[in-house]
């Protein structure tokens, strides 16, 4: 049929349309890229084409291999087959730690199938043993390893050691949160136990001394306390069975003795075992049964109480100076021993170190004039201080006048406190306080109008009392006035930046949450393993945005070299 018949006969029917059979847009054909898993290649490919100019790999690569690592190889005793390079494996793991790779296993796993590693291994592939026993061998060298990602940041400009900004946090141990042992519950059960076994060997000597000694030695309470073993009880069982043999006691009798001695060995077996928690708590407060060096803490949230560890750093410009790992609770008592590391890491005095109140006391403020590093450390009351209704609330030291000729104060009622004596106050981490007390005359406070806010809800029939440190005082004054400057509210606003986001990166971003070792010297290796790879990772953000920032000077500079030779006419207007 021609065209012209066709169309004919699509006029003469109304349901068909031209469109079906001449489409106006055609459909283009789909093509698809070649797959082929079994693609052959000529000459084998290059890792290293894999792995970007720009990718973090290169940047631990060059940073490791120009690192002084030779104590590492010391530790090598030599003979035997071949090891692993020392730096190839410390790169695995620093690249693990960067992608969130923690387990010695996933490490492996990781370096047979993921190009990064396979490119920074160089292709090589130690199982998880030969990987967790080099880790355990950095224990006592992570420190050292550390110090040069340090200096190498400082050579490059990327920290000036000038402001340091400190904080602590609590980390879950690698424990049975269940399975803690407190000390009060220690020593409450050791008295219980203390308690019934002096009745019970009062019981066993009185009965020694009634059957005219038949249990042996007359002083058993003093002497054979220690020596009540299982042969021991045999023993006095012995004698009881022949008692009531002989017909000296009866069998009731007999049987209360018999539950008595057994009874006595089950205590001292108890108190042997609470005498081992004592040894293990070591003037702690908790220790965790799956992780002794683990203590009781209460974690960020304030809710739930967990064992760990209180993981504390110094940072500038993101970066961790220094790191620190304790078992005790309070954060200030860390403080001299983290900034005892940051000056030996950057090999100077920082100008300025700045915390929140939980580092402001005494100690830690002396230690910051001793050293000459201005006090940015809020204390305990900075924040209330601010407050109208704190302030009136009671009387408080401030509202004293003191007079430095008669070396005594005025209270707001105008009665004098005079000065009693000097006392020396020890804390627990060896400090000395010298602590000076004034008091009011005895009597004068009775009957006083300011009696309520003044004197302590306990003490309402006492006289006021003063006792502090004329050192706190002046430190904390001057605390006050470097907070209150212009450089103290820059590094009040920067601090939170600083330092919290670090932690925060590493709970949200890294899920490092929780330690995956035990003990405290291999948390100390895994912490110092972590913030290896996060002074890594900030150098190489940084360089990055170094690079771009350049680039994109570079092509300004070039546009307006471009436009200054421009050759447009001026527009006249």
């Amino acid at each position: 049929m021609s065209k012209t018949g066709l169309q004919a006969t699509l006029n003469s029917d109304k349901k068909i349309k031209v469109e079906e059979f001449f489409p106006s847009n055609p459909k283009p054909k789909v093509v698809f890229k070649p797959y082929s898993q079994t693609q052959e290649f000529l000459l084998p490919k290059n890792i290293d084409d894999f792995i970007g100019p720009g990718h973090i790999a290169r940047l631990i690569s060059q940073i490791i291999d120009e690192m002084d690592i030779q104590f590492i190889f010391d530790t090598y005793k030599g003979g035997g087959t071949s090891s692993y390079d020392p730096r190839m494996m410390l790169k695995s793991w620093i690249l693990a730690f960067i992608n969130r790779v923690y387990s010695c296993r996933l490490v492996s796993k990781n370096l047979r199938e993921n190009l990064a590693f396979i490119w920074i291994s160089g292709n090589q592939t130690p199982d998880f043993h030969t990987l967790n026993d080099f880790r355990l061998r950095l224990k006592d060298d992570i420190k050292k390893i550390f110090k040069q990602i340090v200096v190498y940041a400082l050579e490059q400009g990327i920290i000036k050691a000038k402001d340091v900004f400190i904080d602590h946090t609590k980390n879950e141990a690698n424990a049975n949160k269940h399975k803690i042992v407190w000390r009060k519950q220690v020593e409450r059960q050791s008295k219980k136990i203390d308690d019934e076994l002096d009745e019970l060997f009062k019981f066993i000597d009185a009965v020694n001394e009634k059957e005219n000694g038949s249990f042996g030695s007359k002083d058993l309470p003093e002497q054979e306390r220690n020596g009540f073993d299982d042969g021991k009880v045999k023993q006095i069982i012995d004698k009881i069975n022949n008692n009531v043999k002989d017909g000296s006691t009866n069998r009731e009798d007999a049987k209360e003795q018999r539950k008595k001695v057994r009874r006595t060995k089950q205590l001292l077996e108890r108190k042997k075992a609470y005498k081992q928690k004592k040894h293990i708590l070591n003037g702690r407060n908790s220790y965790s049964r799956t992780d002794h060096d683990a203590v009781g803490m209460m974690m960020k949230d304030k809710l739930t109480i967990r064992p760990g560890y209180n993981e504390g750093i110094a940072v500038e410009n993101g970066l961790v100076l220094n790191y620190i790992i304790s078992d005790n609770c309070s954060d200030g008592v860390s403080f001299i021993p983290l900034m005892d590391g940051v000056i030996d890491n950057i090999g100077k005095l920082p100008e300025n170190a700045n915390a929140d109140g939980a580092y402001g006391n005494e100690e830690n403020q002396n230690y910051l004039e001793e050293n000459g590093t201005n006090n940015y450390l809020k204390f305990n009351t900075y924040h209330k201080e601010k407050s109208q209704k704190w302030r009136d609330k009671k009387i408080r030291f401030d509202n004293f006048i003191y007079d430095e000729k008669r070396n005594e104060f005025t209270c707001p009622n105008n009665n004098q406190l005079s000065f009693i004596r000097d006392k020396e106050e020890i804390t627990k981490t060896g400090y000395k306080r010298k602590i000076s007390m004034y008091q009011c005359e005895k009597g004068l406070c009775k009957y006083c109008r300011l009696k309520k806010k003044c004197l302590s809800s306990k003490n309402k029939t006492s006289t006021r009392t003063l006792q502090f440190s004329w050192l706190a005082e002046r430190l904390k004054d001057q605390a006050r006035q470097n907070l209150d400057s212009d450089k103290g509210k820059e590094l009040r606003k920067r601090r939170a930046n600083e330092v919290e986001s670090v932690f925060g990166d590493e709970k949200l971003n890294k899920l490092k949450r929780r330690y995956h070792l035990r003990g405290i010297k291999k948390v100390r290796l895994e912490a110092g393993l972590y913030y290896v790879s996060h002074n890594i990772r900030r150098i190489h953000k940084l360089n990055q945005k170094n690079k771009l920032n350049n680039k994109k000077n570079a092509s300004s500079q070039s546009l307006n070299k471009i436009y200054s030779k421009s050759s447009l006419p001026h527009l006249a207007f």
